[in-house]
């Protein structure tokens, strides 16, 4: 999809995502499909008077043009009067037709809705009966956005760029991501395969990083399920991120910072 202009995004699928209770209210003015090869679909919405333009031809175009004018209507003298008649007589056929464009428009509507009510019911059995998941019991916000993603998961998982990604989609935060090993106590001759992802918040205090680790825990297990190989350590974790730190200043370490004491000689002189 062009990222600029969304043009192959309907009208029928935008206005049921952002007004889904005025199915039976709008109002359709058809400006035409010469500016669908420039613009999107829904070209201007007015919520005062519940009307929509699109760039879409209306019933009106399925008249003959004989209809409207002759060939020869506007040869001759006084073009600009010949002209102005023939503007009046059009804009009077559009708003004939008017209602017979909002009857269709608004039957348009109405079936994206049942479209994707059956998207959504057809995706909840998938998950059910295919990954074992109940997508209708999920109270998670973050995992009830990604689950539909779990049908790709034998594309997705191990993808590591594009799970720092959602997570910074999911979040609105830059996500940093670090990839390494993972050990015990029992040395490195035991390491596992490590990938960090960290959440840059700024001005983060102990307070919101408590909450904030606490709102991920779900997705992190939900991520790690699904989308991390079993041989591979996860972990998804919110970081301070704001200016460099000052002597004196409260800090907020990180869940993984270690303390070591120093001895004089360490000491840059």
């Amino acid at each position: 999809m062009n990222k600029t202009i969304p043009y192959d995004i309907s009208a029928e699928f935008l206005l049921n995502q952002f007004y889904p209770d005025w199915m039976d209210e709008w109002t359709v003015d058809c400006a035409g499909t010469f500016y669908r090869n420039y613009s999107p679909d829904l070209l201007a919405v007015d919520e005062e008077t519940r009307t929509v333009r699109l760039a879409r031809d209306s019933f009106l175009r399925l008249l003959p043009e004989g209809m409207i004018a002759k060939d020869n209507a506007l040869r001759g003298e006084n073009f600009k009067e010949k002209h102005e008649r023939l503007l009046k007589r059009k804009e009077i056929l559009r708003e004939l037709f008017k209602p017979i464009d909002t009857l269709a428009f608004r039957f348009r509507l109405h079936a994206e809705n049942q479209a994707r009510q059956l998207s959504r019911e057809g995706l909840t059995f998938l998950l059910r009966h295919y990954f074992s998941y109940d997508l209708d019991k999920e109270s998670d916000p973050y995992i009830q956005k990604i689950a539909p993603l779990l049908p790709f998961v034998s594309h997705l998982r191990a993808n590591y760029a594009f799970l720092r990604d959602l997570l910074a989609q999911l979040f609105g935060h830059e996500v940093e991501m670090r990839r390494g090993k993972y050990h015990w106590e029992e040395g490195s001759a035991y390491a596992m395969p490590a990938v960090g992802y960290f959440l840059l918040i700024p001005d983060l205090t102990a307070e919101d990083y408590a909450e904030s680790r606490k709102a991920i825990e779900p997705l992190e297990r939900f991520i790690r399920e699904w989308f991390i190989p079993f041989d591979t350590y996860c972990v998804i974790r919110p970081k301070w991120h704001g200016k460099p730190s000052t002597l004196g200043e409260a800090l907020t370490l990180d869940y993984d910072t270690e303390l070591t004491p120093q001895n004089d000689s360490s000491t840059p002189e």
